[in-house]
């Protein structure tokens, strides 16, 4: 029997924990979750697969054998790409596994922040029953959501707003105008966008260019009665400017899955503001979603394992040999 070529999970979101047959025959699948020798163990691997651990140039640096880096979602920003694409590596993730769960997720926040649901069930279990305790609510047909991204999941986002009624707006510089994503989105300036919103809601990936995006300078320029949802990257938003212009009322207020730093600090002050919604990063998830999630990062792990290019790669890597390519 030959060796076996290695697979390395450094972390995932199954909690059942991975089957070692997926990897494929002549293969060993090594769950590094949690394992203190994880980085260690990469280093004569063909594959590594990681949820959130990053894999920074000085890992990369260090891969003896590698063929491809997956990440186990969606956003690659964990993964030093340049590094890895120089170093003849395959960068790959699952880019549409969890659509709908996101869709729904962002819409339920949406609707969760203009009808004031969190605030109308905490007033009632403190014994309260006044309409008016979550402010002067609008009416959702007619109002303004505001998509900063309008990919798989913003799209997806699109659809499902302008059939409740509202008027959406998107700002995407890679979408084609005829795609039919932007048939229920008017394509317009980032910073009309912002302006007009009456919900301004997030679905770009976490890049150089849209780290804090949504800025000080952006929240001040959001109408005083709009919401911020965010749903892909707490990067994309910065934090502390958020937190000061949610306690100065210059917003109404924020809808968030993802933050800065996951899990919070305890001290986090965002998690005090009563004119804020968080959710554990809990956007992708369903059983169905996870299941697909599974099955896709495995197909594009036995893929490299066999020379080919992954479906979903992000990079072309500049030197092959590797791979066989």
């Amino acid at each position: 029997m030959g060796t076996l070529k290695r697979v390395v999970v450094l972390d995932h979101p199954e909690p059942r924990g991975l089957d070692p047959a997926l990897a494929g025959p002549g293969a060993e699948l090594i769950d590094a979750s949690g394992r203190h020798d994880a980085l260690a163990l990469c280093r004569s691997a063909e594959v590594i697969v990681t949820d959130a651990v990053p894999v920074p140039a000085a890992l990369v640096a260090g891969l003896e054998r590698c063929r491809l880096i997956c990440e186990y979602g969606v956003g690659v920003d964990n993964i030093d790409v340049p590094a890895a694409t120089a170093a003849g590596i395959y960068v790959s993730r699952v880019p549409s596994y969890c659509v709908e769960e996101l869709a729904d997720h962002a819409l339920a926040l949406i609707l969760a922040s203009t009808r004031g649901i969190v605030r109308y069930h905490e007033h009632v279990r403190s014994g309260g029953w006044d309409v008016r305790r979550a402010g002067a609510l609008r009416r959702t047909r007619g109002q303004v959501l505001g998509l900063f991204g309008l990919g798989h999941a913003g799209g997806a986002v699109a659809a499902r707003a302008a059939a409740l009624g509202f008027r959406v707006l998107a700002t995407d510089p890679v979408i084609d105008p005829a795609d039919p994503r932007a048939a229920v989105a008017e394509l317009v300036p980032l910073e009309r966008l912002v302006a007009e919103a009456d919900v301004l809601s997030l679905h770009a990936p976490l890049t150089p260019a849209t780290t804090h995006v949504i800025s000080a300078a952006r929240l001040a320029t959001m109408k005083p009665t709009a919401y911020l949802v965010n749903t892909a990257r707490g990067g994309l938003v910065d934090q502390r400017a958020l937190v000061a212009a949610l306690q100065a009322g210059r917003i109404a207020g924020a809808a968030l899955d993802v933050l800065a730093t996951e899990p919070p600090e305890a001290h986090e002050e965002l998690l005090g503001l009563p004119n804020v919604i968080v959710t554990p990063h809990a956007g992708f998830y369903s059983e169905e979603s996870l299941a697909d999630l599974t099955h896709e990062v495995f197909t594009e792990v036995r893929a490299a394992l066999r020379g080919q290019r992954p479906r979903n790669a992000v990079n072309q890597p500049l030197d092959t040999d590797r791979n066989g390519t």
